[in-house]
Parts: structure tokens; C-alpha cells; sequence
């Protein structure tokens, strides 16, 4: 055992479930105990929303697994992956924050039954694609808890993945988007600071001028740097859709523009975390990556590739230093494993329980539902993360582009479109989720380019079947208006 790191990271969660019980506490005594649960009151700064969206887009993946990710699949690959990231955040100020912030829902599934006259099929169906694709990306991130957790206390990878489960579940259960929001702040801030020492640690360990050891690293690998070595370009161009649509839709990440103060505050604070994001991803692969054939073959053979960051890092730094790196490291998962335990939460209690089975239900009732939820579904990904995917990021990659596939001609062409109607959108969330599934479950595509083919056929759909039929109601684009 890490002892000291294991110390550093006990205090970590402990400080993060005193959080959430002082939210719980808050929530019981709200008179807006819905808003506060699910939109954290609707009045988070932009600074603060800047660095809690950061939390939330940087996941395992991003912040632990990138470099031996880089390492397997190639630069050009991430760097596709990255750019896409960094281009979704403008996209999403500029075609959905101010109708999503206006319209003062609190889910994605909410504004979409709004939007076309609460369909009973929607009700159901998008509450179902948001718990089966946000449960794939859970996987990913309840896969690098287990690894941090292993690697600080030497236990095995189901001890530690059982450890870090129970945690996440038990403070996003009792204090929701409000305890979500308080820790990702925090998570945030560790994630831009432990990035930038991670960096700095590199530059001044580099054992010769940094293009000879970048240059070095591509002779040990050479597909490092090659343009369609590892993954068919249509991998590269995938991923790039998939993230450059994804802040549009994604429900972990849209939720936070439900929680910002202000249309002008949820803008900003999208394109700022923008900003963060691509100068920490660049660095962290820049920087670390060449120092992997230093590890030597036998952490390289015995250890996942999504660990390795951590091996370079113990170079670098004492055991303080190394278990401050490790709590920063998991923060980093718990940034996207809470907010995607909420949207999963959200999507049963808010959605299915009160949209549909009991629309009179009370703020008590929903909140009872949510916590029940909460504990069964994150329980059971945990049993399924017992067998873990192979890369992080190719996974949860998977997971966002079946929810963009899914949700993007609804709600994108719903918000600028006035002919877009309920069959339309209807018919262009059932083409695009279940081609992409079954492109994903039994074609052998390059990675992630499932969603090449999925999104046409959904977008294509909605414009064909909407242009088709019946007109929506004056009702309906009187609404659409007041969004903008």
C-alpha cells in the first residue's frame, strides 16, 4: 500500500461526502428542492460553471488514460478527439445555451417534450437511450476509479472498484446537482493545477531537448505519429463529430447550462472551458507521452495502458506530491462519473417516474425515486465494470456518439427549425439510436465511425418526415420563439 497516497486520497473522499450531505441538507430544508437537486437553484457563477464544466468534460479519460491512449492508437487519432472537444463547446454556445437556458427546463428529455408537445413516446424513449448510453460511459469511468483506487492501496482492481463505487453513489445520492456542482468546482480547480505541475514536471525532467525525445519515441513506436496507422481515417473524422456534437446534447454536460445564473453566464462559460480544455489536453500529450518507452517492458506489459501517466508521474515526484497527483487523478473521474450518475438518476426519477407513470408525483416522492435509482443503477454498472473495457476513451466515445446520434436532430433542429414537428423528430431519434446500435454491436467499423453513418440517417429522417407532414400547431412555434 501507497500509504501516503492512500491518506491524501481518504481525506479527498471524505471532504466530497461531507459535501454531499451538507447539500442533502440544504435540499431537505429548500422550498425548491427540485431546482436545487437537479439545477443546483439555476445560479452558479460563471467562473464557477467555467471550471465545473471543465470537471465534467475531463473524465478517466481525458485525464488519466490520454497518454497511453496516445500511445496505442496515435497522435493524430487524440488529436481529432481533442480539436472535436474544443470546437463542441462554441457550437454548443451558439446553437442551443440561450434556448436551453430560456426555456428554464431541468433535462434535456424535459426540453424535448417540450418542445414537441410532451409525446408519450418521447416520455419513455429518451429517458431509456439517456440511461443505456450514459451507463456505457459510466463503465469507462467507474473502470479508471478501480485503477486509482488498485494502484494507491495495492488492493486488487474489484476491491478498489468496489471502493471508489460506493463512494461516488453514496454523495451524488444525497445531494444531487447542488453537491455535483460544489465537488466539480473543487475537481476543476485540482484537475488545471495537477495538469500543469504534471507538465511542468515533464519539462524539467526532459533528459534531452524535447523535439530529440519526441523524435525518439517515434522510432520505439513508429505509428506514433502516422496518419491512419492504428485507426482508418474514418476513426479520426468520427471522433471529431462525435465531440464537436456532443456539448450540444450530451446530458452530464448540457445539464451544467441549466444550472448557470444567466443566458450570458452559460455562453461564456462554455467557450471558457474551452479554452482550459484544449491547452491541458495539448500539454498532457505533448509532454508526457514520450517519456513511455522510459517505463521499461515490465510496467509496460503488467500494467492497462490507462495507468501508465501515473508511472511516469512517480519520477517526477515525492509520495506528498504523488498522492495530491492521485487525488487530482480521481477527481478527474468523479468529475463525469457524478454528473452522469445524475443525468442517469434524473432520466428515472424526473423522466419516466414523474413524465410518465405519476405526473402528480411531489418534490419528496421524486427526490425518494432519484436517491432508489441512483443506488440500483450505479450498483449494477459497477457489477458490469467488474469485466472492464479495453480503452477508456474509445468507450465512452461510443456512449456520446449513440446519445448524439439520438438527440441531436430533436433538439438542434427543434430549436432553429420552426416545421419540425413530433413525427418528425420522433422518427429521427428512433433512425439515429438504433442504427447506430446496431452499427456499433455488429459491423466491424473503425472506431468510432459508427456515428457517420447514424447521424445522416437521423438528421435525413427528421428533415424528410417533418417536411412530409403535419405543420406544428402556432402554439408550438410561439414557444420555439420565446426560447430565443
Amino acid at each position: 500500500m501507497k500509504t501516503t497516497e492512500t491518506i491524501i486520497m481518504i481525506t479527498y473522499l471524505v471532504f466530497c461526502i461531507v459535501l454531499g450531505l451538507l447539500s442533502q441538507r440544504r435540499i431537505s430544508s429548500s422550498n425548491q428542492g427540485i431546482d436545487d437537486y437537479y439545477a443546483a437553484g439555476r445560479n452558479i457563477g460563471t467562473g464557477m460553471n467555467s471550471l465545473a464544466m471543465l470537471a465534467a468534460l475531463g473524465s478517466g479519460g481525458s485525464f488519466m488514460a490520454i497518454v497511453g491512449t496516445t500511445w496505442n492508437l496515435g497522435l493524430p487519432f487524440l488529436a481529432w478527439m481533442v480539436v472535436g472537444s474544443c470546437v463542441g463547446f462554441p457550437i454548443a454556445s451558439i446553437l442551443v445555451a440561450k434556448p436551453l437556458r430560456s426555456s428554464k427546463k431541468i433535462t434535456v428529455s424535459e426540453f424535448i417534450n417540450d418542445r414537441y408537445q410532451g409525446s408519450n413516446f418521447f416520455k419513455v424513449a429518451i429517458p431509456i437511450i439517456i440511461i443505456i448510453g450514459s451507463s456505457m460511459y459510466l463503465m469507462s469511468q467507474m473502470k479508471a476509479g478501480g485503477l486509482m483506487t488498485s494502484y494507491v492501496t495495492g488492493l486488487e482492481y474489484k476491491w478498489g472498484l468496489i471502493i471508489i463505487s460506493f463512494v461516488f453513489i453514496f454523495y451524488v445520492s444525497m445531494g444531487g446537482m447542488l453537491a455535483v456542482t460544489w465537488t466539480n468546482i473543487l475537481q476543476g480547480f485540482l484537475l488545471t493545477i495537477l495538469t500543469i505541475i504534471l507538465v511542468v514536471g515533464g519539462i524539467i525532467n526532459l533528459p534531452i531537448s524535447w523535439p530529440e525525445f519526441l523524435v525518439n519515441a517515434s522510432n520505439v513506436n513508429p505509428s506514433l505519429g502516422v496518419a491512419g496507422a492504428t485507426v482508418p481515417i474514418a476513426g479520426y473524422i468520427g471522433a471529431f463529430v462525435t465531440w464537436a456534437t456532443a456539448v450540444c446534447v450530451t446530458p452530464h454536460l448540457i445539464m451544467r447550462v441549466f444550472t448557470a445564473s444567466n443566458i450570458r453566464s452559460a455562453k461564456l462559460s462554455l467557450n471558457i472551458s474551452m479554452l482550459f480544455f484544449a491547452v491541458l489536453m495539448i500539454s498532457t500529450i505533448l509532454v508526457m507521452v514520450p517519456y513511455i518507452p522510459t517505463l521499461g517492458e515490465d510496467i509496460l506489459k503488467n500494467n492497462p495502458s490507462d495507468m501508465w501517466m501515473l508511472f511516469i508521474a512517480e519520477g517526477f515526484f515525492g509520495k506528498i506530491l504523488m498522492g495530491i497527483i492521485a487525488a487530482g487523478v480521481l477527481a478527474a473521474v468523479m468529475s463525469s462519473t457524478d454528473a452522469l450518475l445524475l443525468a442517469i438518476s434524473s432520466s428515472v426519477a424526473y423522466d419516466l417516474y414523474k413524465g410518465v407513470f405519476k405526473p402528480e408525483a411531489n418534490r419528496s416522492q421524486i427526490l425518494k425515486v432519484s436517491l432508489i435509482s441512483t443506488w440500483v443503477i450505479g450498483l449494477f454498472i459497477m457489477i458490469l465494470t467488474l469485466n472492464p473495457p479495453t480503452f477508456l476513451i474509445v468507450l465512452y466515445t461510443a456512449a456520446v456518439g449513440l446519445m448524439v446520434s439520438s438527440f441531436f436532430g430533436p433538439v438542434v433542429l427543434g430549436i432553429w427549425w420552426k416545421r419540425a414537428n413530433n413525427l418528425g423528430a420522433s422518427i429521427g431519434l428512433l433512425s439515429g439510436s438504433i442504427s447506430f446500435m446496431i452499427l456499433f454491436l455488429f459491423f466491424e467499423l473503425p472506431y468510432n465511425s459508427e456515428i457517420l453513418i447514424s447521424l445522416p440517417i437521423s438528421l435525413l429522417s427528421m428533415l424528410i418526415v417533418s417536411s412530409l407532414s403535419k405543420r406544428p400547431s402556432e402554439e408550438v412555434i410561439s414557444r420555439l420563439e420565446s426560447y430565443h
